[in-house]
């Protein structure tokens, strides 16, 4: 019985280990090299600031922008028809926007999902 362990074996393993969140051990297996594990450490380390800035800026310019018009907005999205796309749009838009701000905010904090 041949009981070698291959690089094939080794990168499998690794690979394993990468996907069930162990990325130290996956490391130590496929013997990355100090500078490997010095970036990928200050990967992990970088915080989304200008990100959440970003998002942050653009998701209160959206609300203030339909405010500022609310008369329009009641006028228009209210109209019926092929109008109706209006109040679905924003929703998605609005959505996406607030949720980047909220995830890349929670990311700042240090509050990560579980892996």
């Amino acid at each position: 019985m041949n009981t070698k362990i291959t690089d094939f074996d080794k990168e499998m393993s690794a690979i394993t280990f990468a996907e069930a969140g162990e990325h130290a051990i996956a490391r130590e297996m496929l013997g990355a090299s100090p500078a490997m594990k010095a970036a990928a450490s200050e990967t992990l380390k970088k915080k989304p600031y200008l990100a959440a800035a970003v998002f942050g800026a653009i998701s209160i310019a959206a609300y203030v922008a339909i405010f500022m018009n609310e008369n329009w907005v009641t006028d228009t999205y209210t109209m019926g028809g092929w109008h109706a796309a209006f109040p679905v749009g924003t929703a998605l838009v609005f959505s996406f926007i607030h949720g980047a701000f909220a995830s890349n905010l929670l990311s700042l904090l240090g509050l990560e999902a579980k892996k």
